[in-house]
C-alpha cells in the first residue's frame, strides 16, 4: 500500500473509528465460519430499515465488510457470521478473536436489501450470505414470507445451520461443488412472481441472475447483490 493511501486510511479511522466488544466467538465445524457476539453501544439498532454492513478493520489499512444479523436493539447487540473458508485478511483477522477483545469498525450502513412491500421472497446465496439473509429475515418480520437456499461447502455446516438457525425459513444445502450456481440451481423452487433475493460471489450473482431471466414462467423482480469475486 503507498504512503498517500496509507495516510488517508489512518486520517479516516482516527475521524470515524468506533469499537465493539466481543461477547463470544464460535467456530463451527471445520472452522471455516465464525459466529462473533459483539456489543456495539454507540450504534442505534432502532434505525435499521435495510439489511446494514460493517466496515471492519481486519488489519493495518485493510477493512471487510460484514452484516449484523440477529440483533437486540435494547441491549446494542447483534452477531456477525465470517465465511472464512479462503485465504485472507478477514479469514486471518476472525480466527485469531477471543471473548473480551474489541473490535475498530468505520462504521455501519445500509445495502439495497430490503423487504418487499407485498409477496413473498425468495434468497439465494452462498455460505457469504448467512447473516445477509437472516438480516433479510428479521426485517420482514412475518413467519413464512421469506424463504429461500443457502449453498455451504460442508455437509457438517449444513446439519449446524439447521440446528443453529431452527426458526429460520431458509434451507442450507451442502455438497462437493465449489461452483455455487451448479450447486443452488436444481434446488430453486418454480418461481412466478416473488421478490427473489440473490447474493454472495459476483460470478454466481450473475449466473442466477441470469437463469432467472430465462424462465418463461417467473414474472417476479430480482434484486442482487454481488458481496466478493
Amino acid at each position: 500500500m503507498n504512503v498517500l493511501k496509507q495516510t488517508a486510511l489512518a486520517y479516516l479511522e482516527k475521524a470515524t473509528a468506533k469499537r465493539g466488544r466481543i461477547l463470544d466467538v464460535r467456530a463451527w465445524n471445520p472452522a471455516t465460519i465464525f459466529e462473533i457476539d459483539l456489543h456495539l453501544p454507540e450504534t442505534n439498532m432502532y434505525r435499521w430499515k435495510q439489511v446494514q454492513h460493517m466496515k471492519v478493520k481486519v488489519a493495518n489499512g485493510i477493512y471487510r465488510d460484514y452484516s449484523p444479523a440477529m440483533w437486540d436493539c435494547e441491549t446494542s447487540t447483534c452477531t456477525l457470521i465470517v465465511d472464512a473458508g479462503h485465504e485472507g485478511a478477514g479469514s486471518a483477522w476472525v480466527k485469531q478473536l477471543r471473548k473480551g477483545d474489541d473490535i475498530v469498525y468505520l462504521g455501519i450502513g445500509p445495502t439495497p436489501h430490503k423487504p418487499a412491500d407485498a409477496g413473498q421472497m425468495y434468497c439465494l446465496g452462498d455460505t457469504s450470505t448467512i447473516a445477509h439473509f437472516l438480516a433479510l429475515e428479521q426485517l420482514a418480520d412475518s413467519p413464512g414470507r421469506l424463504t429461500g437456499t443457502i449453498a455451504l461447502q460442508h455437509p457438517n455446516h449444513q446439519l449446524e445451520f439447521t440446528s443453529y438457525f431452527y426458526q429460520t425459513s431458509l434451507t442450507a444445502i451442502a455438497g462437493k461443488e465449489k461452483d455455487k450456481c451448479a450447486q443452488l440451481l436444481p434446488v430453486i423452487a418454480p418461481l412466478t412472481d416473488e421478490t427473489v433475493y440473490v447474493a454472495g460471489n459476483n460470478k454466481t450473482v450473475v449466473q442466477l441472475r441470469k437463469h432467472l431471466r430465462q424462465q418463461v414462467s417467473f414474472k417476479g423482480s430480482i434484486r442482487p447483490q454481488g458481496f466478493w469475486s
